[in-house]
């Protein structure tokens, strides 16, 4: 095969040589630059957007956060009179959350788990649960497969804090 292409290259005029050689050339850097640059610049480009919009959505959940933290603890018992696993799944269904699991563990604690739930949902959800005088003892958030979304565990306890 190698002394076929021998024959066929030697059979050119070195004009046709250097055309063809020039021709192959801006081949390589066409191939290489549509094949190798452009896709590299597009998930570059991808990539900064994607951190663009995690960085202002953790601004805004850090504020949302920090919001929580300076309301008053003094809460209202309102819900006193009701299990505290009945309260926060109703207060969870009007809020158009789905709790995932919800274990009450004893008359004034739960664990709690949300599959995918907006933090903007999410923390709005609490500071209402605060204000009715549940507060959020731990709580771990992850990012979930749902873009946007997070998912979320926590444990709730009723009553102000120690």
């Amino acid at each position: 095969m190698m002394e076929r292409w021998k024959t066929m290259w030697g059979e050119r005029s070195p004009r046709e040589q250097w055309m063809l050689g020039v021709m192959f050339a801006l081949l390589a850097v066409v191939v290489l630059w549509l094949g190798i640059v452009r896709p590299l610049e597009m998930a570059q480009r991808s990539a900064h957007a994607a951190l663009g919009e995690a960085t202002d959505r953790h601004a805004s959940i850090r504020g949302k956060v920090k919001l929580l933290k300076s309301l008053p603890r003094a809460a209202a018992p309102a819900s006193s009179g009701t299990p505290l696993d009945q309260f926060v799944g109703q207060s969870a269904g009007e809020a158009g959350l789905t709790l995932e699991r919800a274990q009450a563990q004893g008359a004034d604690r739960m664990d709690i788990a949300i599959a995918a739930v907006r933090p903007m949902a999410l923390l709005t959800w609490l500071a209402g649960l605060e204000a009715q005088g549940v507060r959020v003892e731990t709580m771990s958030a992850r990012p979930s497969p749902t873009a946007g979304s997070i998912s979320v565990q926590a444990v709730l306890v009723r009553g102000a804090a120690q």
